[in-house]
């Protein structure tokens, strides 16, 4: 696996909820504050978008991802605007210091192209009339579509993202740590194999991830935790002692610390029952 990969991998959405609207020339706000992500399909019109002092022209057929805490204002330009919003929250835990679209350098507007991403929005809204306890889940799993499709269709390529161009260190300690899931390694060790001092590194890893060193590397533990619980049916202990932490009630406590579940909890939310 690839940081680029882990990066992916450790994408995090949750749906939140789905409105389709119909609005007119006087369609207008400034300085509006978000509190979550909203994506916007644009169905039919034109309107004029500023996403943090920065000015966007959009029309029909296009996707416009609005960052959550970011200050937006738009007026109308066409007479008729069909408009279907979707509010959700997403972060990469791996990197608290930079939002998941700069890390994958997916841009705030997209042309839907295929129109698939229209095809998908038209499903939920579809499905959004069913007064069932299961939709909820269909347009989480919706919302995952939306992504790859924007991500394979309108997203940098791998080799370009922002966080491949991070520093050369950091991709050189992940690759060790998912070389080596063995191992702990102390901060010391992880300066040295990058030929730097501890408290350098941890000005590095600050700098560029927003975690200090040793956080970095309880994250990825977590992640490869994760996939090994929901994978095998290994006993925890077991899971903890080829993490490199001897002590499995110290495992669970970081587990459950970094992700509000137990191992076992998690083991038994997303396991894949064929295990069983």
């Amino acid at each position: 696996m690839n940081s680029f990969q882990m990066m992916i991998e450790s994408l995090v959405i949750r749906f939140l909820h789905i409105t389709q609207y119909q609005l007119d020339y006087r369609w207008q706000a400034s300085g509006r504050k978000l509190r979550h992500y909203v994506m916007w399909y644009a169905h039919k019109g034109s309107f004029q978008l500023e996403i943090d002092q920065i000015s966007y022209r959009c029309q029909e057929g296009q996707v416009i991802i609005l960052p959550a805490h970011s200050a937006i204002s738009f007026h109308a330009i066409s007479n008729e605007i069909l408009l279907t919003s979707i509010n959700f929250d997403a972060e990469i835990s791996l990197v608290s210091n930079r939002s998941w679209l700069q890390l994958l350098n997916l841009p705030n507007l997209l042309d839907d192209s295929t129109n698939r991403v229209e095809q998908i929005v038209q499903d939920m809204l579809l499905h959004e009339k069913e007064a069932t306890a299961y939709v909820h889940v269909r347009h989480q799993s919706s919302l995952l579509r939306i992504l790859y499709e924007l991500l394979r269709n309108g997203g940098v390529p791998e080799g370009n993202s922002t966080f491949s161009q991070m520093d050369k260190r950091i991709h050189t300690i992940i690759h060790y740590l998912h070389t080596h899931p063995k191992q702990m390694p102390e901060i010391k060790e992880l300066a040295e194999l990058v030929q730097l001092s501890d408290s350098h590194l941890r000005k590095l890893f600050i700098k560029q991830t927003g975690q200090a060193p040793l956080h970095f590397v309880h994250s990825i533990k977590i992640e490869q935790a994760k996939k090994l619980l929901a994978t095998s049916v290994k006993p925890i202990s077991q899971i903890s002692y080829e993490l490199g932490i001897e002590n499995a009630n110290y495992f669970s406590r970081m587990f459950k610390l970094k992700t509000n579940l137990t191992p076992l909890q998690y083991r038994q939310q997303f396991s894949l029952w064929l295990n069983d």
